[in-house]
């Protein structure tokens, strides 16, 4: 009776560890399906972060991000960004949260705020000179416009918009960050053509700030010149092929038409919006009579 129960129960046995064994190796394999399943389901559910998608959001329409929500749409998960874009109107992007690419993208019709255009001509408006970036901004739950400007007065300004009005919250100025300063920009220009200055502007040209300054000559041709803002060299010169003002002489002949004398001094430049003679006169009796003309029409304005 022992012998067969001994070998019975070792076969038993045998196969009980076997079912153990195949039981266990089952459920390791189960268990580490199931951690795959478990770990790729997180992957799916966190591909595309909050920051990503406002990334996305904002490379495919500039501007200030108002609001991120997580939404089901016909079985795909999306990030909800609403815009605030630099056209002034409001955007609404629907991100997929496992791509990360935009499926829908809407635009509202009317403006909610002064689009960048406006805000860069307030900003210019507010201090001459030229922009160097633009950025929207939430502040205090006020939305701005954060403009930096090189002015023509050679500093640095910082203005802030704000993008409802329009109106200029704030304008803060640096030192001085360009050597050559608007007057001596122009002292350079008169230095190579006697005349008036008729405009100064600073422009950005490839890489370097330059004043582009214009010149009515006392021939009556126009000069434009590009000086370079930190060593006041002279890059580009241009003379106009034809004549846009009267020429010194033709000034003088005609104040001498219009009064009997001697001419005793006799200036070019600019008053007002208007770039004249200005030319004084001395009669046999020394009286003294002044004669203003316009350097452009040559008509007597006084």
């Amino acid at each position: 009776m022992k012998g067969p129960f001994k070998v019975l129960s070792g076969a038993a046995l045998g196969t009980i560890i076997s079912i153990s064994s195949l039981t266990s190796a089952h459920a390791a394999v189960l268990h580490k399906e199931g951690d795959v399943v478990q770990q790729t389901t997180k992957q799916e559910q966190t591909a595309v972060t909050e920051a990503t998608a406002k990334k996305v959001a904002l490379k495919n329409c500039s501007g200030v991000i108002q609001s991120t929500t997580v939404k089901t749409e016909k079985s795909v998960t999306v990030y909800v960004v609403k815009v605030l874009g630099e056209d002034g109107k409001q955007h609404t992007l629907k991100v997929n949260c496992h791509t990360g690419k935009i499926i829908k993208h809407e635009t509202a019709k009317k403006e909610k705020a002064i689009n960048k255009q406006t805000a860069q001509k307030i900003a210019l408006k507010n201090c001459s000179g030229v922009i160097q970036s633009l950025e929207m901004q939430k502040e205090d739950q006020t939305y701005v416009y954060v403009i930096k400007l090189l002015g023509d007065d050679g500093k640095q300004h910082v203005e802030k918009i704000n993008c409802q009005n329009g109106k200029v919250i704030s304008h803060q100025t640096g030192s001085q960050t360009i050597s050559i300063s608007k007057s001596k920009a122009e002292t350079i220009a008169l230095s190579k053509t006697k005349g008036a200055i008729q405009s100064v502007q600073l422009k950005k040209d490839t890489d370097e700030y330059v004043y582009v300054i214009k010149v009515l000559g006392e021939d009556g041709k126009a000069y434009t010149y590009h000086i370079n803002c930190e060593k006041g060299q002279v890059m580009k010169q241009k003379v106009s092929a034809k004549a846009e003002g009267i020429t010194k002489q033709h000034a003088k002949e005609i104040a001498l038409k219009n009064c009997t004398g001697v001419v005793k001094d006799m200036q070019l430049k600019k008053e007002g919006n208007i770039t004249m003679y200005v030319i004084k006169v001395v009669d046999q009796s020394q009286k003294e009579q002044t004669v203003k003309i316009n350097a452009n029409t040559g008509k007597v304005c006084s």
